[in-house]
């Protein structure tokens, strides 16, 4: 029977060889440490106290040393028996007793040993961590199958994955290959080549959106799996499933953590719980980052959420071609051989991609090796050599490109899919209190050490102060109007890209380290940012309009195309303009006051008759009535006189406080007498509601 060898471990680090040196040492002797497996070194290390935490101001800078050692894990274990380690990053020797039985490189290729019989200590050195390219350098410098994230990222500072980071496991059953497909209509499943499932006229797996996600049970290898049957095809960067044609709409997903070896399961359910929420119906699994897990791609498997999982390959600053090294080479396809297999099971599974930004096609060497491949051992699924590939597939830019210029770019735009493109904007009240330190908050731009290290390239200080007339005095107000601006501009790019009828899979969903400026939708914790809810917008089809620009000082008129009933409302909520549709156009003057709505089907956008969004600052008190019901909903109510704007829910529990709260709504504008009711899950607590001229605590 399989045993879990999770527990008992210790760790220690060594420079140089003098790993050999402590092989055999006493169980009691001196310098190890607790460890968790799976896990990460550095986890184990701020665990212990031998680093500070890493997640909190510049500290990450103090572990940049851990890599370079060798971190020797080891436990005692029965034998005889076989040992499955299912994922060591990246490269390393395994002993019992100080003998060396398996050499083993590759973080995402599971190995085994054979235990000799009688009690023994299994010992595990992880060497110290291969050579590899941060963001700005050459990808032909690659020559490791290993996330390149963890090296320096935009999104994340340099802390190098090392550590046993899968499962271990004694007397493991044998791994099968299990593919499931449709052979004339009928759900043909087979494990090791073999048919071992047959399901006439099967009932469909559906993608988020389109049907419900049904699974069968199959067992292989003595457990039970769950497959799928259905049909992904892309054409022209649209979906094609079950014969039915449906357009793109994804988030991109990086690594859950900087330190993804610890386990977080219930972490990437519920982030990717959120995704589905969101109307997606696609998350593409970004080269810089993970072959994803198993339980990855088991979840989406129920959540119906289609996975784009590209090899861990990725762009560089200064050149993007991959390595034709003829071992490297060898090494990818080889990679490939061992992971294909074990992910083809999956109805989620819809592409393969050679990786991320590459410069290259079909045919640069590595990626017609990853090619060759996948059409053996995986025929009937999408392939894409990189992506953007070409003008259909583009990606950026990433950054909000000011009030005047914004949406004028994205109506601009002509690719058949946007396969990466962000806003970016500040991270969440309590994860800004978790990260920076007090003492460091202000000044919140670039001038700022803290702030250079949490997120430079995304901080975007001085454009946000320009849009709001440079009068933001102190974080709480740069916060929420970065975070207005993230929110207005990515929705505003989601929607036009899906109104011209292509894809979208906006950057990024998640981020794997909490940074104060991010492009992410979701922080750090897992609680969304008012951007989320703008995709989710988009996404879920709320009437969208087309505009030049949310502040019309200057402009003399102000002229949308909307996709359904319009009116123009001021400050009070009386109706200044309507139409059925089409195209509403105001002369600026005959706007009462700085601030309106344009409502397009109960669908709002917040516009000014300024030449900037400073009227935002110095509007006059809403007043909220706000109701919790024993069901844990919210009845929000304007019982004012003006518009209530940018309604914001968060959970004010701790930062550290244990699971998520969800809304199924958020990022409100209530109208004089409006009410709106909210469904919250997750566990009861205090709750905030902020915006631009209303605030309540409950």
């Amino acid at each position: 029977m399989a045993v879990a060898l999770d527990d008992g471990w210790q760790v220690r680090g060594c420079l140089g060889d003098e790993w050999r040196w402590h092989l055999d040492k006493p169980w009691d002797a001196p310098g190890w440490l607790p460890a968790r497996v799976p896990g990460s070194v550095l986890d184990d290390l701020e665990r212990a106290g031998e680093v500070p935490p890493l997640y909190r101001g510049r500290n990450s800078r103090l572990a940049e040393w851990v890599p370079e050692r060798a971190w020797v894990y080891r436990r005692r274990v029965e034998g005889p028996g076989r040992v499955r380690f299912e994922g060591v990053d990246h490269a390393a020797t395994v002993f019992v007793d100080g003998e060396e039985l398996a050499r083993h490189e590759g973080a995402f290729t599971p190995f085994e040993v054979e235990l000799p019989p009688g009690e023994a200590t299994l010992a595990v050195v992880v060497h110290a961590a291969p050579e590899s390219e941060p963001q700005v350098g050459f990808t032909a410098r690659v020559r490791v199958h290993k996330s390149r994230m963890g090296y320096g990222w935009d999104f994340c500072p340099r802390l190098v994955h090392q550590g046993i980071w899968r499962p271990v496991v004694l007397d493991p059953e044998p791994e099968r290959v299990v593919n499931a497909r449709l052979v004339d209509g009928v759900g043909v499943v087979e494990v090791d080549g073999e048919e071992a499932l047959r399901v006439e006229e099967p009932e469909l797996w559906w993608p988020n959106g389109m049907g419900a996600q049904r699974l069968y049970p199959v067992e292989a290898g003595g457990r039970e799996l769950l497959v799928g049957f259905r049909t992904v095809e892309l054409d022209g960067y649209a979906l094609v499933v079950n014969g039915v044609r449906t357009p793109i709409k994804g988030w991109n997903w990086v690594p859950v953590d900087a330190l993804y070896g610890v386990p977080r399961r219930g972490k990437v359910e519920h982030l990717l719980g959120l995704a589905a929420a969101s109307g997606a119906n696609l998350v593409r699994v970004w080269g810089g980052g993970l072959i994803e897990t198993a339980e990855f791609h088991e979840a989406c498997d129920r959540l119906g959420l289609l996975v784009w999982q590209e090899f861990s390959q990725s762009s560089s600053g200064i050149d993007s071609t991959p390595s034709d090294d003829p071992a490297f080479v060898e090494l990818m396809a080889a990679e490939a051989r061992a992971i294909v297999p074990r992910l083809a099971r999956h109805p989620s599974l819809a592409v393969w991609c050679g990786g991320n930004e590459l410069a290259g096609d079909d045919s640069t060497p590595v990626l017609a090796a990853l090619r060759t491949v996948v059409r053996e051992l995986d025929p009937g699924r999408a392939w894409l050599p990189t992506s953007p590939l070409g003008e259909d597939d583009q990606h950026g830019p990433w950054e909000h490109q000011g009030l005047d210029a914004h949406h004028a770019h994205w109506d601009g735009r002509t690719s058949l899919l946007h396969s990466e493109f962000g806003v970016e904007g500040m991270t969440n009240r309590r994860a800004l209190e978790a990260v920076v330190p007090e003492e460091a908050r202000w000044p919140a731009d670039r001038s700022n050490p803290v702030y250079e290290h949490l997120g430079a390239w995304w901080n975007n200080a001085p454009l946000v102060q320009a849009c709001f007339g440079g009068r933001l005095a102190d974080v709480d107000a740069l916060r929420r109007a970065s975070q207005w601006l993230q929110y207005e501009g990515l929705r505003y790019a989601v929607e036009a890209t899906l109104r011209r009828g292509a894809g979208a899979i906006p950057w990024q969903l998640n981020e794997s380290y909490p940074n104060a400026w991010c492009t992410a939708s979701v922080d750090h914790r897992g609680d969304p940012k008012p951007a989320y809810w703008g995709v989710a917008r988009a996404f879920r089809g709320a009437p969208a309009a087309r505009f030049a620009t949310p502040a019309w000082g200057g402009r003399g008129e102000v002229r949308a195309e909307t996709d359904g009933p319009a009116r123009l409302l001021d400050l009070h909520g009386r109706v200044v303009a309507e139409s059925d549709g089409g195209e509403l156009v105001v002369p600026l003057q005959q706007i009462a006051g700085d601030v309106f709505l344009l409502d397009v089907d109960g669908s709002r956008y917040v516009m000014t008759t300024a030449a900037t969004l400073e009227p935002l600052l110095d509007l006059p008190g809403a007043h909220l009535s706000v109701e919790r019901s024993p069901s844990n909903s919210l009845l929000l109510g304007n019982v004012g006189s003006v518009c209530a704007l940018g309604l914001v829910l968060e959970d004010a529990r701790p930062y550290d406080a244990p699971g998520w709260v969800t809304f199924s709504d958020n990022v409100l504008d209530l109208l004089p007498g409006e009410t709106r009711e909210i469904r919250v899950d997750g566990p009861a607590g205090p709750l905030r509601v902020e915006g631009w001229n209303a605030a309540a605590s409950l």
